[in-house]
């Protein structure tokens, strides 16, 4: 009887000795991968933020947020500043020869025709230097999330959530190659279409092409509303349902090596429980980082965007102060072009933003 205590008391010794060497060095799951799917300004705007898988964004101030929203709309508010103003020095020239030409009694016709190519010259330069800084980060957001899917995924499964992984890696990288294929061929050359047909319309009015660029505006934004809306929905719905099923199957595990391996039993299912707290919080700390560089890769093209329509709001009220229609007309296809582009900017970040935090919710246990 001695000898198989003893014999039993070295089995246990042996496991807990092979469990602490297994358990001493924590598990990468491909962490530092996700650095390197950055590009360096995303890179820079982490590490001075102190923003790490690990750690998450948790430490991140309200302060350091806005501060960090300032500096990119300052940074990338250059192009649009010069654009205003070569617009508005359209505005101003085309005001005073057709004010020249209405006092001579010459046609002033002709002078709509040059504003409007003018104008659409100087707002077709600067929205595809902006398009081009868009199309850019959605290549850079594709490709982060081509790395951090995968390692999303295989932390969740390894804390037991199996199948919510499953459906998170599916359903994600889906929609971000459905998302990224749609934007590349469609949308951003929409946005060069929408300022082509507008110039087309200036030289006969009656055409009314002003509203078939709205409708192109109004079509893309709610179809890529739609696109997301669809995704997320079925994210959210088999999240739920995955989530239920993991967690039953993650409590009938623990119940029955509880239950059926004698006197070690209950210290393996606390274990069990330590390490599914582990993985929690890295879970976490993972799916605030994902969170984080979602917005470090899209602020400067949305700071981009953002400038830019307002600034051609400010150049549309200077054009009704001087009476320039043709001009009005460039500029507010100018503006439906960066509607376009803000809105499947704001689409895949909210998808980015939501799935992680579907994850995140739905798997908590």
């Amino acid at each position: 009887m001695r000898a198989v205590i003893s014999a039993l008391f070295a089995v246990i010794a042996v496991l807990l000795f092979t469990c602490v060497r297994c358990y001493a060095q924590e598990p990468d799951f491909g962490k530092e991968s996700l650095y390197d799917a950055l590009p360096e300004e995303a890179r820079e705007m982490l590490d001075e933020s102190g923003i790490t898988p690990d750690g998450g964004a948790g430490s991140v101030g309200i302060g350091e947020i806005l501060r960090a929203i300032g500096d990119a709309f300052a940074e990338n508010a250059d192009k649009p500043l010069k654009m205003f103003a070569a617009v508005t020095a359209v505005i101003l020239l085309s005001a005073v020869l057709a004010g020249a030409s209405d006092a001579a009694g010459m046609n002033s016709g002709v002078y709509g025709l040059v504003t409007s190519a003018a104008a659409a010259a100087v707002i077709s330069a600067y929205l595809a230097d902006i398009t081009e800084t868009a199309q850019t980060a959605f290549n850079a957001a594709s490709d982060f999330m081509l790395v951090y899917v995968p390692v999303m995924a295989g932390v969740t499964a390894a804390g037991g959530h199996t199948a919510s992984a499953a459906v998170f890696s599916s359903v994600t990288l889906t929609a971000i190659q459905v998302l990224s294929r749609l934007i590349s061929s469609a949308v951003i050359p929409l946005t060069s279409c929408i300022i082509g047909i507008t110039a087309a319309g200036s030289i006969d009015p009656e055409l009314h092409l002003d509203r078939l660029c709205d409708g192109i505006k109004k079509f893309v934004v709610w179809g890529l509303g739609l696109i997301m809306t669809l995704f997320l929905g079925i994210l959210s719905v088999q999240s739920m349902i995955t989530a239920s099923a993991d967690g039953a199957a993650m409590k009938t595990l623990k119940f029955a090596v509880s239950s059926a391996v004698p006197i070690v039993g209950g210290a393996v299912s606390d274990a069990l429980n330590t390490v599914s707290g582990s993985l929690i919080l890295l879970r976490s700390g993972i799916g605030g980082f994902g969170i984080a560089a979602g917005v470090c890769v899209m602020l400067p093209a949305f700071a981009a965007a953002v400038s830019c329509k307002f600034l051609l709001f400010a150049a549309g009220v200077v054009s009704d102060l001087f009476g320039c229609e043709t001009a009005g007309r460039m500029i507010r296809s100018g503006e439906n072009a960066m509607t376009v582009v803000l809105a499947a900017l704001a689409c895949v970040f909210t998808f980015i933003t939501v799935s992680s935090g579907i994850l995140l919710a739905f798997c908590r246990s």
